[in-house]
């Protein structure tokens, strides 16, 4: 140790994207290391079952590392590994799903390549907006509750990009906004959806309505929506927003979910549908089913019932079915999970929760009779822990599919394939 720095060498990454080290026996998180950099790291404060560490000097740096591309890399939240080649990554990422399904003793699993959605596609962004002396409009800083105002970035695709100082110019003149809102821009097929959410609770008086309905002419949006408590309207609606799913063609509503990026999206639905398809199915069930993503694929394998929530993407869905072979059933899945009666009426099940997890329908999923279960999580662990239970119940792995939907981030989608 010199001067109160520890001199190491970084071994790998560990789930926040931080580089993992050991030092006089502790572990150490430092920020912003690649691994095989060797560091002065300074220690700025206990974290978990270790340390968390900064980069005082790089003494040499690792094969892994690169240039980041971004002007605000270290500064933004929203990226973690720009500095770590892609390839790297994607190695890594698969790595670290092992040892969360190790940890829950999962550990004979056939785990894929990771599947890498090259960066510049991510199709959806919250950016949080703040009044003052400036208009600050972005991703919260590192590690903090401030804002990074963008420039650029570019992990998003370039119609929200380009969208990014248009967005702040027009913020800064709503002063029903007060200090501050979130703003939620989504590419969808058709254009782009815009919905704002006040920090407080304000309904928007005629000067925003006619000024977010000329900001809509001007920029060719399709719909700007104001979020007031759980209910919004729209402001401006120049055309329908329109997602494609399938057979069906869906206008979700403006805080609807949606996989970040299309090429995920079209990864997830290919793994899912492929492992459908083996067992030749009558009837599917697909869990927590948003707007449809993967229901309207299933339906050209056999029958679905989509369960859901929500009402809102319920109803949307159902819209959408036409003459597609989908049934959507509206179910709080954690609240009223199905019996093992009703499961054992599909031929195969397909779940895609929160990052909570689907513990309540693994559970009920693990004394059933259905012969393939499809899992997609966000959350290696809770993907684990569910993965866990269904293998207690006398499923087992097929395979699994490590997909990173969100390059330069901590965060790892997974597809598992599971078997009676």
């Amino acid at each position: 140790m010199k001067d109160d720095l520890d001199d190491v060498t970084i071994e790998t990454l560990g789930a926040r994207g931080d580089g993992i080290a050991h030092a006089h026996g502790d572990r150490l998180y430092v920020a912003f290391a690649a691994p095989g950099d060797r560091v002065w790291a300074r220690r700025t404060g206990k974290r978990g079952d270790g340390f968390a560490a900064d980069i005082a000097a790089l003494i040499e740096p690792g094969p892994s590392r690169t240039d980041p591309i971004c002007r605000h890399f270290g500064a933004c939240g929203g990226c973690a590994t720009q500095h770590i080649e892609p390839a790297k990554t994607a190695e890594i990422k698969r790595d670290l799903l092992i040892q969360a399904l190790a940890r829950h003793g999962v550990t004979d699993a056939s785990i894929d390549a990771t599947v890498s959605i090259p960066p510049g596609q991510r199709r959806r962004a919250r950016l949080g907006y703040r009044s003052g002396r400036r208009a600050i409009l972005g991703f919260n800083q590192r590690n903090s509750r401030n804002l990074e105002n963008l420039e650029e970035c570019p992990a998003l695709r370039d119609r929200i990009a380009a969208l990014i100082e248009p967005i702040r110019r027009i913020a800064a003149t709503i002063g029903v906004l007060g200090k501050g809102a979130d703003i939620q821009v989504t590419e969808t097929d058709n254009g782009i959806d815009l919905l704002i959410i006040p920090k407080r609770d304000a309904d928007p008086d005629l000067r925003a309505r006619e000024t977010l309905a000329a900001f809509a002419e001007d920029h060719d949006l399709c719909r700007i929506s104001w979020q007031a408590g759980r209910d919004w309207e729209p402001i401006a609606q120049r055309r329908p927003a329109r997602v494609r799913f399938g057979p069906a063609t869906v206008t979700p509503p403006p805080n609807a979910f949606l996989q970040p990026s299309r090429q995920g999206e079209a990864a997830i639905v290919d793994l899912v549908c492929d492992a459908v398809t083996e067992t030749k199915p009558k009837h599917i069930a697909d869990f927590y089913a948003g707007c449809g993503a993967l229901a309207f694929p299933l339906s050209t394998l056999g029958r679905v019932t989509a369960f859901e929530g929500n009402d809102e993407m319920a109803d949307a869905m159902s819209r959408a079915a036409g003459d597609a072979p989908v049934t959507v059933e509206r179910r709080d899945l954690a609240r009223q999970p199905l019996s093992t009666m009703e499961l054992n009426a599909f031929d195969a099940a397909v779940f895609d929760p929160p990052r909570a997890g689907a513990r309540p329908l693994a559970e009920a999923l693990a004394h059933s009779t259905v012969p393939t279960v499809v899992a997609v999580s966000c959350n290696p662990s809770t993907l684990a822990r569910d993965l866990r239970l269904l293998i207690d119940g006398g499923y087992w792995i097929e395979r699994v599919t490590p997909i990173d939907q969100f390059p330069w981030s901590s965060h790892l989608e997974a597809v598992a394939v599971l078997r009676r």
